[in-house]
């Protein structure tokens, strides 16, 4: 049995990866721990599997990791490292590789560095967490990322060994994937999850939706910090046009709520912005969670009109594409969904398959427990 204490100066709860990363590892019977900084007001927890322990720091007010948090999680890393004697420390993200490496050299124990967000420019970082991100990039057992296009970019600017790269998609677990739907009928119900921005969730797809009286756009998340507001405007637009029935919104939700609020619906809805300067945005196949959670319950996709969204969802018959910009292209996606109802239900069903072979992260995350002698 290894012990595996996780570090990622935020809370572990609100990272799908993580958790299944966790609770594989305890499932197979290793000692797991995260060390968690929550957020007020977050209602997120981790699932309760036996050997899975959560450190919780107090509650932080915001998102944003002031220093004195952030040296308050490091000193608690230390402590975690002296207690706990890891065997593995498994460090998340730019902020995490600080106390992740202090806590590996602590306890003489390897790093594995998983990037699940990366910033636009190393010069935007603080020179002590740049120059950690660096550190564990290249002296990491295993350096792991959601998207290949997002690592290269990486590499080009941090050089790290190419053999201890593992590529590992934001999947769901295979015990996540729903039962085959019974047939859906009734009106068209498009359906988002997910923090709720005017970029992931643009007033296009609203505007798109009050064309259609009988189409309805549920949305469950939560606004980030450049996301204030905008339910709102979303309700006025709806309201002004009569329809406030066209829109339902509900909060933030655990993960094993998910499935029920998916149940209904017809099409999950996973754009992005066609050109951005951010370089998670542009490498988000894979890297987002919620065309797999959609796929999962059984629902088509309608995703931007990318190149590399195509040849993932398109092409095997699981999506249609749109520019999210545009209000007439989406209505279009929308009325071949309606008039191709059975083309539609069979796009969910292909893709609810897939993720039982194949798209699940039991299996894309089994290399990575086989390199470090956890399966």
């Amino acid at each position: 049995m290894s012990r595996i204490l996780f570090v990622q100066a935020t809370d572990p709860a609100a990272y799908p990866p993580l958790i299944h990363a966790g609770t594989l590892m305890a499932e197979r019977g290793h000692r797991v721990r995260f060390l968690s900084s929550p957020i007020v007001g977050r209602a997120m927890r981790m699932p309760d599997v036996p050997g899975l322990e959560v450190d919780s720091l107090p509650e932080r007010p915001t998102h944003v990791m002031s220093p004195a948090h952030y040296a308050r999680y490091l000193a608690a890393a230390m402590r975690a490292a002296h207690a706990f004697r890891p065997d593995i420390v498994y460090a998340s993200d730019p902020l995490g590789a600080l106390p992740g490496l202090v806590a590996a050299r602590m306890s003489a124990a390897p790093v594995v560095y998983h990037e699940h967000d990366s910033p636009d420019s190393e010069r935007r970082l603080h020179r002590a967490v740049r120059l950690a991100r660096r550190a564990a990039l290249r002296r990491a057992r295993l350096v792991v990322f959601p998207n290949e296009g997002r690592a290269r970019e990486v590499a080009a600017e941090v050089p790290f060994t190419a053999a201890r790269l593992r590529t590992v998609w934001n999947l769901p677990r295979r015990s996540e994937v729903s039962p085959p739907a019974a047939r859906r009928t009734g009106s068209l119900v498009l359906y988002y999850h997910g923090s709720i921005t005017p970029d992931r969730l643009p007033r296009t797809v609203l505007d798109a939706v009050l064309r259609f009286p009988d189409v309805r756009l549920r949305v469950v998340g939560y606004e980030t910090a450049g996301g204030q507001g905008h339910v709102a405007a979303l309700r006025n637009v709806a309201e002004s046009a009569g329809r406030p029935d066209a829109l339902e919104v509900h909060g933030e939700v655990s993960r094993e709520a998910l499935p029920a609020l998916m149940d209904g619906a017809t099409v999950g809805l996973a754009l992005m912005p066609t050109t951005s300067s951010d370089i998670n945005m542009r490498h988000m196949t894979g890297a987002s969670n919620k065309a797999f959670d959609y796929l999962s319950g059984g629902l088509a996709l309608m995703v931007s009109d990318l190149p590399d969204w195509r040849s993932m969802f398109v092409a095997p018959g699981l999506a249609r594409a749109c520019d999210p910009a545009s209000v007439d292209s989406i209505a279009e996606a929308i009325r071949d969904f309606i008039g191709r109802p059975d083309e539609t239900r069979a796009m969910g069903e292909r893709g609810r398959l897939r993720m039982l072979d194949a798209w699940n992260y039991d299996t894309a995350f089994a290399p990575v427990l086989a390199d470090l002698g956890l399966d």
